[in-house]
């Protein structure tokens, strides 16, 4: 196969390309002509993940699935070669820009093309989840707005990376951490209830410029993600009441695809729904995409970011990645280059990883007796959110506590083990809250023990001069704070031989220097009702 220059080869399949589209962390998509002359979008992988079976077989099976797809609201699958030697797969071409380029281009859209956007992603996501499938990375670069709706893209290709190729056996999460879900940044396998949560990120990008979640380093934003309320300030009021359903911790809570689109109810025809910038720039691309098929040597493509080719990663620094040790939370994250470079120095490492990386003075442990060989002091459970309403006890003014429902839930770390985890909020009216989690990590027959599965979920939370540790607690065996925070309040994290705790307090009446009190004493409550169960 003759290479057009560096940016890719000259056919791939029955297809000849004629230009570079994009490129992320699983490979490259190129612009192709079809014999009877249709363009297509070819998604070439990556060599070193086509070097794996594991990922073949789950690319095979992904093509196969995707093949099953219909629907106005993603892009047709027009062929697929997954045993090539370089795996492909071809959609047809859509000139639409990405949502996130048309806010850029902008704006944040109006309220009725939001509503148009939500009722269009509701629809893609129940054509994609009848077909057994999960998205995992439903994000704005990810919708196309084009003449006619909205396409959903990328959903084949994120889905075949399972957790048994050499990618993710690294501990990598597939997903962009603003627009993960809460059981994805912990580590769980998403579901569909997972996309609808991007959805609801993507809603309140599309009607506001940002997202709903802020955090000043990648591992911020994730335990935002997490843990915080989203910020719903600036999204219109007959908006709010739809994201804020998406958006729930608790993924049982989140409405199917199929009742979000009741939820919208019926929309007001518009032959041109979009801003006018989302038309200039179909225009555009379309143009561009005319005069590539008629010229021998391509141009470079217009203004769109994600038509401009990026180099791909080094061989060894690829390398580097797949070395790292498997079964930690954080991983690499599979999206646009740019967000790759800015954070896979953090996620493509575990917690222990990302300690040991750049804060390498030693681990201290209390005790003199080795984790390994620590029984679990914790051999039950943890509270649910009603219980814990009733044995702890929040300054006056706040109210009962609410959180995942109905209660206690099984949170897996990706590995096929699952511990008891709780994550709990106490509001009051004048928008002070109290966040609290609980996990209580058992010791595996043949495995780590419940202290050390504790302990490395506890250092996970460690970032050096962003972080000071506390062994004056008393009712724990260590505890640290965060000193950096997006927030004006104060996160305390905790451990106590199995059981981990996070506290974080925030609101006008607890500011940085008069939250601390309230943060210790919660956190004593919090290991009083788990010993009290």
């Amino acid at each position: 196969m003759r290479m057009l220059g560096v940016d890719g080869p000259t056919h791939v399949g029955p297809f000849r390309t004629v230009g570079v589209l994009g490129q992320g962390g699983m490979g490259q998509v190129l612009l192709g002509v079809a014999p009877d002359g249709r363009l297509v979008a070819v998604k070439r992988v990556h060599a070193d993940l086509a070097e794996d079976p594991g990922f073949r077989s789950r690319f095979r099976r992904e093509v196969d699935a995707s093949r099953r797809v219909s629907g106005a609201y993603t892009a047709p699958v027009v062929d697929a070669d997954p045993d090539a030697t370089t795996p492909w797969l071809a959609s047809l071409f859509l000139p639409g820009p990405t949502l996130d380029e048309a806010l850029e281009a902008g704006g944040p859209l109006p309220e009725e093309a939001v509503r148009l956007l939500a009722a269009g992603l509701a629809q893609a996501l129940d054509d994609i989840h009848r077909a057994g499938l999960v998205h995992r990375d439903l994000k704005p670069s990810n919708v196309l707005l084009t003449e006619d709706g909205v396409r959903v893209v990328d959903f084949g290709i994120a889905r075949a990376a399972d957790h048994e190729t050499k990618l993710t056996r690294t501990g990598a999460l597939i997903g962009s951490p603003a627009y993960m879900s809460p059981e994805q940044v912990r580590g769980a396998e998403p579901g569909p209830a997972s996309d609808v949560f991007s959805l609801g990120v993507t809603l309140v990008t599309a009607s506001t410029g940002r997202s709903p979640f802020a955090g000043d380093s990648p591992l911020a934003l994730l335990h935002a993600v997490a843990h915080d309320l989203p910020d719903l300030e600036s999204v219109p009021p007959r908006l709010r009441p739809l994201v804020e359903r998406c958006l729930a911790k608790d993924p049982a809570a989140r409405p199917t695809p199929a009742q979000l689109r009741a939820l919208i109810g019926p929309l007001a025809p518009a032959a041109r729904p979009w801003p006018k910038t989302v038309y200039e720039r179909i225009a555009e691309r379309r143009d561009w995409a005319t005069r590539l098929t008629a010229t021998a040597e391509p141009p470079s493509p217009p203004a769109p970011a994600d038509t401009v080719p990026a180099p791909a990663p080094a061989p060894a620094a690829r390398a580097s990645v797949l070395r790292r040790r498997p079964g930690c939370l954080l991983g690499a994250i599979v999206g646009a280059v740019a967000l790759v470079t800015a954070v896979a120095t953090v996620l493509a490492l575990g917690p222990t990883d990302v300690y040991h990386s750049f804060f390498p003075e030693p681990v201290p442990t209390p005790g003199s007796v080795p984790l390994a060989k620590v029984p679990d002091k914790y051999t039950k459970t943890v509270p649910t959110c009603a219980q814990a309403g009733r044995s702890m006890t929040a300054p006056a003014g706040f109210g009962r506590p609410w959180g995942n429902v109905p209660g206690v839930w099984q949170q897996s770390d990706g590995n096929g083990h699952s511990h008891p985890s709780t994550s709990c909020v106490w509001t009051t009216r004048s928008g002070d809250q109290i966040d609290f989690s609980w996990d209580l990590h058992h010791a595996r027959a043949g495995g780590p023990t419940g202290a050390e599965q504790a302990k490395e979920h506890y250092e996970g939370m460690y970032m050096g001069s962003k972080t000071t540790r506390d062994t004056g607690l008393g009712f724990v065996e260590e505890g640290m704070w965060l000193n950096e925070s997006s927030e004006s309040g104060c996160v305390l994290y905790a451990r106590d031989v199995n059981l981990y705790l996070f506290v974080a307090i925030k609101g006008v009446h607890y500011p940085k220097g008069a939250c601390e009190a309230l943060a210790k004493d919660m956190a004593r409550q919090g290991v009083a009702a788990v010993k009290a169960l």
